[in-house]
């Protein structure tokens, strides 16, 4: 196995060609990134080669800097050998979910025709109604592909072949294949003329151009989506944007994208960015090796900056093909590309001019010379967002010409990446709480639209900065109320309004919803492509929020983030991953996975992620600590929550001794049993404190909190509170608190921990 960086963590686990349940962790902070060709030798044969075979372990980054990640790997489908599946390119849109969230339907179309130019395409589209997780439709020769495909604003949808047609004899204007729908089931298909300037005629390439990728609906309805071509007296392959007025029905030349020192360019990645510019990311015509370039434009597309090389975190330039972009909601570009392998880079101030990771994904080459180290995956791969720190990418397992050591065997598989902002550990899952009816919003919205039903008040805390998946303030001043389950010390706000055009609200808290405070964030003409972050100069107690619209015009409130002081919640962590700010972890990650009876997890504390403890080991246990100020005294809290006790629950503090040396100050564990009991460590044996009143809970969290001082520790589990002098050891401060599964003999545990908070010196 190749060196990776000491801030690199893989965890993969899964069998040839099985559902593959696979973990990743990669987070940064500061330390070296990933380099190209830094992941893991590819394996050898077989379905889906994972690499690597360790959980995480050690530390996650500083609280105070960004994280990147990927997560469980998954097949979207695995056919048998002779089943041409690749090129993946995807679409997503949202929809509300059976629970009541807000999902994305994602269209993910893939290729089975020979990879030549003359080649009738031939389309495999697989459909997930769950945010990727599960494909259970595809239908092969399906008329359109995803790869141009957009839902319009006015429900409709419009997808654009790759390959158009010469609309005459002597080629004298090529026609757009545009397809579309009123429902995204049932497609017309129309040729949509392009008229292109006289000194930009189209050239040589056969139909003219081709189309790649993603189009784009400007606010005025005008639609702009890239292409690829060679012009007329020309032989370079050049980069340009297309537009139409009338919903597609015509096109003209936008703009052309300089391209003075390339020897030529063609596929095009581009998204807004966090400072509201477009940047393209472009495939040049270099050979053998391919790199990327990119561009930026101030003006929505109708001019380019020259292209510049793409330098990676190394300081050399990027190779790559099919680079596709992605803002995520919380403000962070993430960058897709690949030959060599699937990579991912991130650039966590998401304005793209520099780029702070680049991480192999995933590599199964079968050899190493000549054209074998392109075998196995193209390269070419797909993101959709589907959260405000998380997205999903889709890459092949191989390409028609380079699965020959798989004996033909194609597939597509999607991993979760993501990145989050510094600082913020204790954003508030408001949408769970909504959903479970233990907060509440209200106000004024605009009339409901049938054909949008994710544009709802709960569409401002979905995580999503879709145009489809927010809440619509009215034009009279609109309001929207949000009464929490308590009250907060917030000391942080995200806020996304609109998307691009300027939008202006304030934000108000309350205590008890009548009294208002001023204003803690006022917005003004604010034109947002993504969340933006306000910390407060100090926490504020708040149960109510108020934001208010700006009179005579619809608000457009797309996202709301609210963030408690001195918690670790983990909803703004790494899924995965081991939370930012804690230490020393073995067996103990981040969880989102969804209450299911069927398994083990059991979903966090009134939302979606809980720190996770998992012990399946007779000669190991699964433990973290959470490093803290020293303090001669210390209040915690938590709530606890387990499927399978045998294992027990061990929690404590440790700090250091009047030596200087680190020492244990108090340690307890709960004993399952009818009832169950409270044991502390007295330095050289467990002594019982106390026994609750009944047995603990299976799949239900507990309150859970400890008042420690230098000879007196009290410990309340639910309603029960019990005391002790019993100390396990000399330590005269107290530094971490430290949570595992006990004696690593023990066998069996597996416990859910949400909503930390830490208070020193209190």
């Amino acid at each position: 196995m190749a060196h990776r960086s000491e801030t690199s963590i893989r965890l993969l686990a899964a069998g040839a060609g099985a559902l593959a349940s696979a973990l990743v962790v990669s987070a940064v902070a500061g330390g070296t990134p990933n380099a190209p060709g830094s992941s893991p030798s590819a394996a050898q044969g077989g379905s889906l080669p994972l690499v690597g075979d360790r959980m995480p372990t050690g530390a996650g980054a500083a609280v105070d800097q960004p994280a990147y990640g990927t997560g469980s790997h998954w097949n979207a489908f695995n056919w048998g050998p002779g089943n041409p599946a690749a090129v993946p390119a995807s679409a997503s849109f949202p929809i509300v979910g059976p629970d009541g969230r807000t999902e994305k339907q994602v269209t993910l179309s893939t290729q089975a025709q020979p990879d030549v130019g003359s080649a009738k395409s031939i389309i495999n589209s697989s459909n997930s109604a769950d945010s990727g997780k599960s494909f259970l439709t595809t239908e092969r020769n399906y008329p359109v592909t995803a790869l141009n495909e957009i839902r319009l604003r006015d429900g409709s949808y419009l997808a654009i072949d790759f390959i158009p047609q010469w609309g005459d004899a002597a080629r004298s204007f090529t026609n757009l294949k545009v397809r579309t729908s009123k429902d995204g089931q049932k497609w017309e298909l129309t040729d949509a003329p392009v008229t292109m300037p006289p000194e930009y005629q189209l050239g040589p390439m056969s139909e003219g151009l081709r189309v790649h990728r993603r189009v784009m609906e400007l606010p005025d309805g005008t639609l702009m989506v890239p292409i690829y071509t060679v012009f007329k007296g020309t032989n370079k392959q050049r980069s340009a944007i297309l537009q139409s007025s009338d919903g597609g029905r015509s096109w003209s030349l936008r703009s052309v994208i300089p391209a003075t020192n390339a020897v030529g360019t063609n596929e095009v990645g581009w998204s807004w960015t966090s400072d509201g510019r477009l940047l393209s990311v472009i495939r040049t015509t270099d050979s053998p090796v391919t790199k990327l370039v990119y561009s930026y434009s101030d003006d929505q597309g109708r001019s380019w900056s020259e292209v510049q090389e793409l330098i990676g975190p190394d300081g050399v330039v990027v190779r790559g093909i099919y680079p596709d972009l992605l803002l995520q909601p919380n403000g962070t570009l993430l960058l897709t590309t690949g030959r060599p392998d699937v990579r991912m880079l991130a650039s966590f101030d998401g304005t793209g001019r520099s780029w702070q990771i680049q991480d192999t994904v995933f590599a199964n080459y079968p050899s190493t010379g000549n054209n074998g180290r392109y075998d196995g995956t193209s390269g070419n791969n797909t993101m959709e967002s589907v959260g405000a720190n998380r997205s999903v990418l889709f890459y092949d397992q191989c390409h028609v010409w380079g699965c020959g050591a798989y004996n033909e065997q194609f597939g597509v598989s999607a991993t979760y990446v993501g990145a989050v902002t510094p600082g913020g550990t204790g954003r508030i899952d408001v949408l769970s709480r909504l959903l479970d009816k233990t907060a509440t919003v209200s106000g004024r919205f605009t009339k409901p639209d049938k054909k949008f039903p994710t544009v709802r008040p709960e569409g401002a805390f979905d995580g999503l900065s879709d145009r489809d998946a927010v809440a619509k303030l009215d034009n009279r001043g609109g309001e929207l109320v949000l009464a929490l389950d308590r009250s907060y010390p917030i000391n942080r706000i995200g806020l996304m309004l609109g998307h691009g055009e300027p939008q202006s609200a304030t934000v108000q808290f309350s205590i008890d919803g009548q009294q208002w405070s001023a204003p803690v964030l006022d917005a003004v003409n604010r034109s947002d492509r993504a969340l933006r972050y306000t910390d407060l100069p100090a926490p504020q107690e708040a149960r109510y929020v108020k934001v208010t619209g700006a009179p005579g015009v619809e608000t457009v409130l797309t996202e709301l983030e609210l963030y408690t002081a001195d918690a670790d919640t983990f909803e703004n962590e790494l899924p995965f991953a081991i939370p930012r700010g804690w230490t020393d972890a073995n067996k103990t990650w981040v969880t989102d996975v969804p209450n299911d009876p069927a398994y083990a997890e059991f979903g966090g504390s009134h939302s979606r992620t809980a720190l996770r403890l998992f012990d399946k080991w007779t000669d190991d246990n699964a433990r973290i600590s959470r490093p803290f100020a020293p303090s001669p005294r210390v209040q915690t809290s938590m709530q606890f929550g387990g499927s399978d006790y045998r294992a027990m629950f061990t929690f404590g503090v440790r700090g250091t001794g009047v030596d200087g040396a680190r020492a244990d100050a108090w340690m307890f564990r709960l004993v399952q049993g009818k009832p169950a009991s409270l044991q502390a460590w007295n330095g050289s044996a467990w002594v019982e404190v106390g026994k609750l009143a009944e047995a603990l809970p299976t799949r239900t969290y507990l309150p859970l909190s400890m008042d420690l001082t230098a000879d007196r520790a009290t410990v309340t589990i639910g309603t029960q509170t019990f005391t002790t002098a019993a100390r396990a050891g000399a330590a005269t401060t107290m530094s971490s608190l430290d949570l595992s599964t006990g004696d690593p003999a023990q066998y069996g545990g597996f416990y859910l921990i949400d909503d930390v908070v830490i208070r020193p010196g209190s």
